[in-house]
């Protein structure tokens, strides 16, 4: 038996029927993001409990597993048991009957006598590292405490006078005329379609902040990797909007939807018109340059 995450089982499961991502989302209708998200146990890029929970059900069923055992593991965070061989036929090597005649020869061959020089040139090197320290410690020298008080050194006659210090001169440095160039205007790129965006963000220092608000009477669930977004994810409303300081130079957002989201990048706005459908969940990669 072989303990196994939940992620693991179904990410076994789909390689053993030969399933690619692109047939998998076909099948199961499932954005192959969500896929990645489930097989990698990353349930924080998913949007809430309700939506892994049905997914993972949706994805057991079609590939012929369990999804009650899945789903119990998912809540409790345990591992799930697979009846799986080990084969271990990769740790076995045969040896021959000559390769065990010459290991034993070898070995006889290793006796007191085959150690015997080893030990006689370390003797004498340890004896020879003796003898030169006794030497030199016979041939040192006493200290000669008479030249000490045959000169005494002056400290005031080497102290220079008043008279004869000259005041240094502090350079100045050359003005400058060249004038200071502007730093570069922060680029946003935003590409893709569907409920998938991938924004290109350029010239923008760090650390970069991303700031999060929502229209007047709208909640929008969002979950956001490499951040020190407490716990991973926020429910925005019109009165606590969120802010955020990126860990990386790529995160994911995960939203409930995008009809009344704005999501600025420094003070630069992220264009949304591009998703497809609105009022459904989707997801934004920030990638910054």
């Amino acid at each position: 038996m072989v303990e196994k995450t939940v992620g693991q089982v179904l990410r076994a499961k789909r390689a053993k029927l030969d399933m690619t991502l692109q047939q998998v989302e076909d099948y199961t209708k499932i954005q192959k993001t969500y896929i990645i998200a489930l097989e990698q146990d990353d349930y924080d890029a998913l949007p809430g409990d309700f939506y892994i929970k049905a997914y993972l059900k949706q994805y057991a069923e079609r590939l012929g597993l369990d999804s009650d055992q899945l789903i119990d593991a998912y809540e409790d965070g345990a591992m799930i048991e697979v009846d799986e061989p080990i084969d271990h036929s990769e740790n076995y090597r045969f040896i021959k009957p000559s390769e065990r005649d010459e290991e034993q020869v070898t070995n006889a061959r290793k006796t007191w006598r085959y150690y015997l020089p080893i030990t006689i040139l370390g003797g004498v090197a340890c004896l020879i590292v003796i003898a030169i320290s006794i030497v030199v410690l016979l041939n040192n020298p006493k200290k000669d405490n008479i030249a000490e008080h045959l000169y005494t050194v002056s400290e005031t006659a080497n102290a220079p006078t008043k008279s004869s210090q000259k005041p240094e001169k502090k350079s100045t440095p050359e003005s400058s005329t060249t004038p200071t160039p502007a730093p570069p205007k922060t680029e946003v790129q935003v590409t893709g379609q569907g409920q998938a965006l991938i924004a290109k963000v350029k010239h923008i220092t760090s650390p970069v902040k991303v700031n999060l608000s929502v229209a007047e009477n709208t909640e929008i669930w969002i979950g956001m990797t490499n951040s020190d977004l407490a716990g991973g994810q926020v429910t925005l409303t019109s009165q606590t909007p969120a802010s955020t300081t990126l860990s990386n130079n790529s995160t994911v957002l995960t939203v409930g939807k995008t009809s009344g989201l704005t999501i600025k990048i420094g003070d630069t706005p992220l264009d949304l018109s591009s998703i497809g459908a609105p009022d459904t969940p989707a997801t934004i990669t920030i990638e910054i340059e």
